[in-house]
């Protein structure tokens, strides 16, 4: 039997037990709070793509507003919409006053497009197709094939290709995050260098910042043509002059010349042509100015020499016709008849003319 005298070490050591207990749960509690948001982030992830998407930061640069308001302003149901904000106002990007209006926080700053430190893109990227891809993952996981892939049937790159606008959203959501994170290579030591290439460089605006900082530097960008069309405006922005090339699929033409299929045309002041021609069973370059704003210029096609005295801009091709076609042929010179009758060949008449005749 247990003494009288057991029962206080009982009840001090049951008090020990449900302290440790306590503590504990105490201890506990706040990781599965934590570990319960992170399984909840996709919410929070959506949230923000579609406050970003419907531009909601920058109607609330006037001014506070209800969310029956902004409904009419963004093209959304105002019920569906007030509970979004709601959730956002949680996640501290909006407030919400005694009058119900929703008002920008330092956070939902960030969402504008105008803001200098703008994350707006950075959250309708991270909304869209990668969102998507990554809510395959398990598929990647476990059998080791890239889940966009799986998703979208090709590569990301590749899609993007075949899409522009979310092309240019990923364009832009990587040149707010290099705002972000800063440029790398402006602290670096460019003493004694001449150039500078950027491969996969997006629009440019890292080389930019570099060029713009040393004026006796050349720099390089290359990237994918849908991509570097957008960088001439960025560059001169910046006081960068751009040579831009574009490389055209068929080596001799055959029938249509393109000058690229990506805006290279209104995006350039200055556009030159040169291709390559077989005459007499040799290849030449042919080279012409095609466009130069606001200025005249010579439009004739000329040879591009390059021998042991360098490259050189020779005389034209007034011998040939069809140059830019890849496969140019002489030039007849008309015969003494129809010299005589005004450059037309004897026994031929104006069509139009003749119908006309024949109507009177």
């Amino acid at each position: 039997m247990v003494g009288a005298t057991d029962v206080p070490w009982r009840q001090a050591l049951t008090a020990v037990l449900n302290h440790r207990k306590d503590e504990h749960s105490r201890s506990v509690e706040p990781a599965r709070q934590e570990l319960f948001r992170m399984i909840l982030g996709y919410k929070s992830t959506q949230a923000l793509y579609v406050a970003a998407k419907l531009g909601i930061a920058d109607h609330l640069t006037r001014g506070p507003m209800r969310a029956d308001e902004l409904a009419k302003e963004v093209g959304a149901n105002p019920k569906a919409l007030l509970r979004l904000l709601r959730h956002l106002t949680n996640l501290g990007i909006f407030t919400q006053d005694e009058s119900r209006k929703f008002g920008l926080t330092p956070l939902g700053e960030l969402l504008r497009n105008d803001a200098p430190e703008s994350m707006r893109f950075n959250a309708i990227f991270a909304g869209e197709e990668n969102y998507k891809a990554t809510g395959d993952l398990l598929h990647t996981v476990r059998t080791g094939e890239t889940a966009f892939n799986h998703l979208y049937g090709k590569g990301h790159f590749d899609w993007l290709a075949d899409h522009p606008d979310e092309s240019s959203t990923f364009n832009k959501a990587m040149a707010q995050s290099l705002r972000r994170q800063g440029n790398p290579l402006e602290s670096y030591d460019y003493s004694g260098k001449r150039l500078v290439v950027d491969v996969g460089g997006g629009r440019g605006q890292l080389l930019a910042a570099v060029l713009a900082r040393h004026s006796k530097l050349s720099g390089v960008l290359y990237d994918l043509p849908a991509v570097v069309s957008e960088a001439p405006a960025l560059l001169a922005a910046a006081g960068v002059t751009v040579l831009m090339t574009s490389e055209v699929p068929d080596l001799l033409g055959f029938g249509s010349t393109r000058i690229g299929s990506h805006g290279v045309s209104s995006a350039a002041d200055n556009v030159i042509l040169m291709r390559y021609a077989e005459i007499g069973g040799r290849l030449e370059r042919a080279i012409s100015v095609l466009k130069a704003r606001g200025v005249a210029h010579d439009n004739a096609l000329r040879r591009v020499v390059i021998d042991r005295r360098g490259m050189r801009v020779a005389g034209g091709f007034t011998d040939l016709h069809g140059v830019l076609t890849g496969v140019p042929t002489p030039v007849r010179e008309p015969s003494q008849a129809a010299r005589r009758n005004g450059g037309k060949q004897p026994g031929r008449t104006n069509a139009g003319q003749s119908r006309r005749t024949r109507s009177r």
